[in-house]
């Protein structure tokens, strides 16, 4: 496979013949005879088109968005199914795999893109074989595998503001049953955020990526595949824009922070605190093992085993201004091992496929945020009490996250036309929790002790000492909360495809899948802000279908499909069981909400060489029962009739590509692609009618991206040279709007950014 193949409708290989083979159900089979929404990009496009990270495939997949938390957690989101969280330890909605071996969380797959064959984009809740985090869909990377005969090659591009990127890999034999495939990239330089109030840039990339894959194949019945891969981050951070003043209590605020300018609506324009470092320090490694061993000829044991190790220290401003209104830096650690053990095997003449397993994992995760805040209304949150201004805060916690699974499933072609597909996983998750709140000074613990001995007067005191933990709590609450989850569900599919007639698939699904509950890392000062939130449900329906309409030069794929949610997980807020501090923030759950969408893809090749594309999704997401809690203001509000955020009505994409001889040995190249999201928004409890401030405020509006390549190539492949653009009319637009405590700002994407590509390969 080798251009951008795809079950709805991306960018396709000129080759009308090509196969297209996916592992979506953890075996090989032809994508046309697979009963799921599914989008296949190969590794040559991703490479073409500058696709490095998960992030950038939005460009490509229909229905999948990407967001970024204040404190720098990715969030995907699958046809609005995603989880806008930004602890550590919060467990996705969105799982990331690479060769089946899962990520335990976003934050640590910068390097999946790394040297690839392809990526497979499953949509829907895929519980049943890919696990409990994966109730929006999973992104399965394909890594390129190692060849028989000695082959290198490498891809290197220079573009605006100085940023290079280089990613090379080599691979061959070192034995007849040992090959071996090392693979590089590094991205550096590129400085694209300047300071709207001063002479000043920031967002130079600083990171390497590295993957050492080797196989064994002693006999012809084991196979034995070792992957050691790592990447490291010194990168700038992505600093946020003003967009709004938005005191948390106006009769405290400071006089200057009224007199913060707002950011101009330019592409690239931002502003920080100088006060303060703004840096990133990222590390990561794992190490995993696939064993294959053949029992019979129709029966494979397979086992997954994996080591990940991430350690991270993270400083930035998330008030998008010269102030100190909320610096936040993030210190932490994930450990995490899992195993996964399963037979899989066919029989009735091959009419039946069968797969049955165990998984088991261990997560522990550390962190440590702290958050300074030295000019905004939270500071002098103490000053009727006469012991002075807080400066800041920080939360703690460590997560212990154990989680064990049984599964199994079936494919049973009943007759040449109809195919049964059915399976279930069982899963238990334990999850143990400590934390606490602490002061950067001795103001906190002192000011908690006052109110803690005015409203129990009984209840203990908390030493009175810089990083002491404090609470306002029950006479039993001590400085470090302990806190436990058990819980336990079954995920379950069940289909039927039918082929009416050749090229064509009809196939019917029903699934229910689930997000497992969690805890947050928060500046709490109650401790019922540390409550968990439960696990979440998705019970989908999907209806669709894949037709080439009798003619091989086209590709036409569709589906309608709902999503019946339940206790969907948010950062939302509670009212203190104190009555002192009001509406303070929480992790809790939107009881009933539910997706409705249809989502239409056609590729045509109408000539050799050319290859038009484009693809629609609708989505139509609503919280349908009551459900009171507050707007981003803190003011009180009903969500019922709200759409989720981040989450687009309309999603479109469109590219062309030709590919044709321009002399003996020669062939040119030109493509573009556009891809275009409606408005959305940021949050939810945006109701005109009770909101202080305009919603707006937390828009995210619609936008039109334009990219576009050229290049020229030899026919054989082995080497092409190309220019390139992206967002080539210099599209102003954001990903994100939020508020720190005295500020509204939001997250401004990067301007045009033009460049030039070279790609070359040795050997076979």
């Amino acid at each position: 496979m080798t251009d951008t193949q795809s079950a709805t409708g991306n960018a396709r290989n000129a080759d009308a013949s090509a196969d297209i083979v996916v592992t979506a159900n953890k075996r090989e089979q032809s994508l046309k005879d697979v009963g799921m929404s599914i989008s296949a990009v190969g590794g040559d496009q991703l490479r073409s088109q500058g696709i490095t990270d998960v992030k950038d495939l939005v460009r490509v997949v229909p229905g999948l968005t990407f967001a970024v938390s204040q404190k720098g957690a990715p969030v995907y989101t699958i046809r609005g199914v995603g989880y806008y969280e930004e602890s550590l330890a919060a467990s996705p909605a969105v799982s990331v795999y690479v060769d089946q071996i899962g990520f335990s969380f976003p934050i640590e797959a910068k390097a999946a893109g790394l040297d690839l064959e392809r990526v497979e984009v499953l949509k829907g809740p895929q519980g049943t074989l890919y696990g409990q985090s994966s109730t929006g869909g999973a992104i399965n990377y394909i890594a390129a595998r190692q060849t028989h005969d000695f082959a290198a090659g490498f891809t290197s591009s220079l573009e605006r503001f100085g940023r290079f990127q280089f990613e090379g890999y080599a691979s061959g034999p070192i034995t007849d049953t040992l090959r071996t495939r090392i693979a590089v990239a590094t991205e550096q330089f590129g400085a694209w955020q300047k300071s709207h109030t001063r002479k000043d840039k920031i967002g130079d990339a600083d990171i390497f990526k590295a993957r050492w894959l080797t196989d064994w194949t002693p006999t012809d019945r084991l196979t034995v595949q070792l992957n050691i891969n790592g990447w490291s981050d010194r990168g700038d951070p992505n600093e946020a824009a003003l967009l709004a003043v938005t005191p948390q209590t106006p009769s405290r605020v400071f006089p200057v922070e009224l007199t913060q300018p707002i950011a101009p609506n330019r592409p690239g324009v931002a502003d920080w605190s100088t006060d303060f470092p703004q840096r990133t320090k990222q590390d990561f490694w794992q190490a995993a093992l696939h064993v294959d061993y053949d029992l019979t000829d129709d029966i494979t044991l397979t086992s997954l085993s994996s080591y990940q190790n991430f350690r991270q220290h993270d400083a930035r401003d998330t008030d998008g201004s010269t102030l100190s209104v909320f610096h936040v830096r993030v210190d932490g650690s994930i450990n995490s091992y899992s195993q996964e053990l399963r037979l899989a095997g066919r029989a009735f003449d091959r009419r039946l496929n069968w797969l049955v397993g165990g998984f088991y994992s261990h997560n522990r995760v550390n962190e440590v945020d702290t958050s300074r805040f030295d000019t905004n209304s939270s500071n002098p949150v103490f000053a009727g009490f006469g012991i002075g201004n807080l400066t800041g805060i920080g939360a703690k916690s460590l997560q212990h996250t154990e989680t064990k699974a049984v599964f199994g499933n079936i494919d049973l072609d009943v007759t040449d036309q109809i195919t049964l597909h059915g399976g279930a996983r069982y899963t238990k998750t334990d999850i143990d929790f400590t934390g606490c709140t602490f002061g950067l000074d001795t103001v906190w613990p002192q000011g908690i002790n006052i109110l803690q001995s005015r409203l129990f007067p009984t209840g203990p005191r908390f030493p009175v000492e810089p990083l002491a933990c404090a609470f306002v709590g029950a006479p039993d609450v001590t400085g470090l909360v302990r806190q436990e989850l058990s819980e336990d569900n079954v995920s379950w599919r069940a289909g039927v495809d039918f082929k009416p007639v050749q090229g064509t698939l009809l196939y019917g699904s029903v699934s229910k899948g689930y997000k497992p509950g969690s805890f947050g890392t928060i500046n709490a000062s109650a401790v019922s802000q540390l409550a968990p939130v439960v696990q979440e449900s998705v019970l989908a329906y999907e209806l669709g279908f894949k037709t080439d309409l009798g003619m091989r030069a086209i590709d036409l794929t569709g589906a309608v499909f709902y999503y019946d949610y339940s206790n969907k997980q948010i950062r939302g807020r509670i009212l203190d069981p104190n009555g002192v501090l009001g509406a303070i923030e929480a992790l809790v759950n939107v009881p009933k909400s539910r997706v409705k969408g249809a989502e239409l893809d056609l590729t045509i090749r109408p000539i050799d060489g050319l290859t038009l594309n484009g693809g629609a999704v609708y989505l139509d997401t609503k919280v349908t029962k009551d459900f009171a809690n507050y707007d981003p203001f803190g003011a009180p509000v009903n969500y019922k009739g709200d759409p989720f955020p981040f989450t687009p009505k309309w999603t479109l994409r469109g590219a062309a590509n030709y590919r044709f001889p321009i002399a003996d040995g020669l062939d040119a190249n030109l493509g573009g692609d556009v891809s275009y999201q409606s408005k959305s928004y940021s949050a939810f409890g945006l109701n005109p009618a009770v909101e202080i401030y305009p919603d707006s405020l937390f828009n995210i509006k619609s936008y039109a991206l334009v990219n576009l390549q050229a290049g020229i190539s030899s026919a054989d492949g082995k080497w092409e040279v190309s220019i390139y653009g992206k967002n080539v009319f210099n599209k102003f637009y954001w990903t994100d709007v939020f508020r720190q405590i005295d500020n509204t700002s939001r997250h401004i994407a990067p301007p045009a950014t033009y460049g030039v590509r070279v790609q070359f390969k040795f050997g076979s």
